[in-house]
């Protein structure tokens, strides 16, 4: 019996807090797939020419955020050939940015609590929201203020804390199969 065609699928797109996964898991999803990855954070490094933590220092997260836009926009009228997106943790605060990421494909909020956050983000330097002398108590009231704007955005929520990352990619796949479908 002949094997029946799948659908393409759609754009997949990855929110959440910074440490939740974003990246990692984006590309496994592009190892499983061959679609393209795409970073918004690197892609606003390449045309700003400077890195994020610079961006912050030297222009502000207003100017940032206005970044973080532009990219979704162009992404919106670019290729129609499916990627897997990788965006920053603060991309859905703004309300334009959250019906563009709708409107650009699957959205899938990788969540997890806190104390695994920290744990995996607290040796970075470059994460110029975490430059407090708190840390986790940023952690903790970035994910008070964002929570409602996750929850508005995903298509999918998956809590990533006690899976392993072939599961939480499969459970994307088959999701984004269906939302195609």
């Amino acid at each position: 019996m002949k094997d029946p065609v799948r659908p393409p699928l759609p754009n997949i797109i990855l929110i959440g807090l910074m440490g939740c996964g974003k990246t990692t898991i984006g590309k496994e999803l592009h190892r499983e797939t061959n679609l393209r990855f795409t970073d918004t954070d690197q892609l606003i490094e390449q045309q700003a020419g400077m890195s994020i933590p610079q961006i912050f220092k030297t222009h502000g997260e207003s100017h940032f955020r206005d970044l973080e836009t532009g990219v979704l926009r162009q992404m919106q009228s670019g290729s129609r050939h499916s990627r897997i997106i990788s965006t920053g943790g603060g991309i859905t605060i703004r309300p334009e940015n959250r019906k563009l990421l709708k409107e650009l494909g699957f959205v899938v909020w990788l969540h997890t609590d806190v104390n695994t956050l920290y744990q995996r983000i607290s040796r970075c330097s470059n994460r110029p929201l975490l430059q407090a002398p708190d840390p986790r108590g940023v952690l903790a009231r970035l994910m008070d203020e964002r929570l409602p704007f996750y929850q508005e955005t995903a298509h999918l929520t998956i809590d990533t804390a006690n899976l392993h990352i072939h599961e939480i990619t499969f459970g994307i796949l088959e999701s984004a199969r269906v939302f195609r479908s």
